[in-house]
């Protein structure tokens, strides 16, 4: 659930939703079915979409197999993992859960490995440009600031101008 909805909740324990409070369920109500449906659709081209992108990524990186071991398998688990967290965030309208489900962990790991945030920013920006021809337009607006969340936090590069374009 969306932590605004459950901070909401919380604080209405043992009285009945305000007019301000039922606007705020019925406007994230209404944005459900949009949601749930951009879901399904990223759910059904994820491999495409996954693919695609690492296939661009050892492109424009190919000394990358050198470096890592087994880096092409950790470029699938990883980006699919961002994909699948930044669909849940968009579903759940909720940016501060893929900070605290993913992303925090995730650049703690990624600078612990000593990738540039240059390189990690591109491989994230090649994630969101390759969904970008997979999926629908009207996917792609609900997912993009999610996708864009994930390349400024997880390159270091901040969060205030994604979080912000997310909510």
């Amino acid at each position: 659930m969306n932590r605004q909805l459950q901070q909401m909740f919380a604080a209405a324990e043992g009285r009945y939703l305000n007019p301000s409070e039922q606007s705020s369920l019925r406007a994230f109500a209404l944005g459900i079915e949009a949601r749930l449906a951009a879901m399904t659709e990223i759910s059904s081209k994820e491999s495409v979409i996954i693919e695609r992108t690492v296939r661009e990524i050892f492109r424009a990186y190919p000394d990358l197999e050198k470096k890592y071991k087994n880096a092409k398998q950790t470029c699938v688990r990883d980006e699919t993992m961002v994909l699948r967290y930044a669909a849940l965030a968009m579903l759940r309208s909720d940016p501060q859960y893929l900070n605290d489900s993913l992303l925090t962990w995730m650049a703690t790991i990624l600078k612990g490995v000593g990738f540039a945030p240059h390189f990690i920013e591109d491989t994230y920006k090649t994630l969101a440009a390759e969904a970008g021809k997979e999926l629908s337009a009207a996917t792609m607006n609900l997912l993009q600031p999610f996708l864009t969340q994930c390349a400024q936090v997880l390159s270091g590069k901040g969060t205030d101008s994604a979080e912000q374009e997310a909510k």
